[in-house]
């Protein structure tokens, strides 16, 4: 089955559904008042929980001192950051809109490393980054039917939380070495998040006990973590299977994927201003997506869409 011509396709399309319904399972989460930090000390945990087990299901170290810069970093930029930034915007935007600031993360990524001089200067790529600088305005511009009066704030509150996973990625292909396992950096991570977040809940008085996550707030946070983990780990094997270009083309699934989990779950209804964001998001992404083929040998060929 893995060798048919059509199982990458499978990969990236089921990788990209799961973390597409993320947006709506994240207006769940929020949707009875938990505070933010509450939210995400959770989400650690379970992150925790999950990676951990597939580092001991694969024999690899869950946490080695010597990572522990690299956890640290992906702990700040990677999690407790763009955790908060997002659970805070979240209550205030649609599951549509999310998709959509979140599905820059491609585009931004290159910016930071064109900035850098990690990437060369590529016309039709600059072109995309502008693209999708087009697509956000559509959605911030006012007059366009954005239901809250503050809806931009938080739109932009959001796009923070993709302009953070763009910085993550940037640091995991230019800062780690291409040898450290994924799961392995992932498990250290959370567990250095939980240091950071829980005591912090605790004494912001915000933390939520564990029957909390038997609620429907706290289930739809178990879907979260636990949707995130597996699609995060089809799309790793996708870029060691079938190379990082194509595994990238999981971006697209992810946005459109992310509004129509909207419309089912909620129900939304979008204006002409968000349809023509998504239409001009998804262009730039694939003017931003490299076209020459790349073979996997480092994890700077990759970009993480949704963490």
């Amino acid at each position: 089955m893995s060798n048919h011509r059509f199982f990458p396709y499978a990969l990236i399309i089921t990788a990209g559904l799961i973390w597409g319904a993320t947006f709506s399972l994240a207006l769940m989460a929020t949707s009875k008042g938990a505070h933010p930090l509450a939210i995400s000390a959770w989400q650690v945990v379970l992150g925790s929980v999950l990676f951990a087990t597939f580092c001991l299901v694969a024999k690899i170290p869950v946490f080695q001192w010597r990572h522990l810069r690299h956890y640290l970093v992906l702990a700040v930029v990677g999690i407790t950051a763009p955790n908060l930034a997002y659970y805070y915007a979240a209550p205030h935007l649609s599951a549509g809109i999310l998709s959509i600031t979140v599905s820059t993360v491609p585009m931004i990524t290159y910016a930071i490393m064109l900035a850098m001089h990690y990437e060369s200067l590529i016309v039709k790529r600059i072109f995309g980054i502008l693209l999708g600088m087009v697509a956000i305005l559509l959605l911030i511009l006012p007059e366009h039917g954005l239901n809250n009066e503050d809806a931009n704030l938080w739109i932009l509150l959001a796009l923070l939380s993709a302009v953070l996973y763009s910085i993550e990625n940037v640091y995991v292909g230019h800062g780690i070495d291409y040898q450290a396992d994924a799961r392995e950096l992932l498990a250290g991570a959370n567990l250095v998040a939980i240091v950071m977040q829980f005591p912090l809940a605790v004494y912001f008085g915000v933390a939520e006990p564990i029957s909390w996550l038997g609620t429907v707030p706290g289930m739809a946070l178990i879907g979260i973590t636990f949707g995130s983990g597996i699609a995060y780990f089809i799309f790793f094997y996708t870029i060691q299977s079938s190379g990082a270009v194509f595994a990238s083309q999981c971006a697209y699934i992810v946005t459109l994927s992310g509004v129509f989990w909207g419309i089912i779950i909620f129900a939304e209804q979008h204006s002409i201003w968000v349809w023509s964001s998504v239409i001009v998001l998804l262009i730039g992404l694939v003017l931003v997506t490299p076209n020459k083929t790349i073979t996997y040998t480092n994890s700077q060929d990759f970009e993480k869409p949704h963490a």
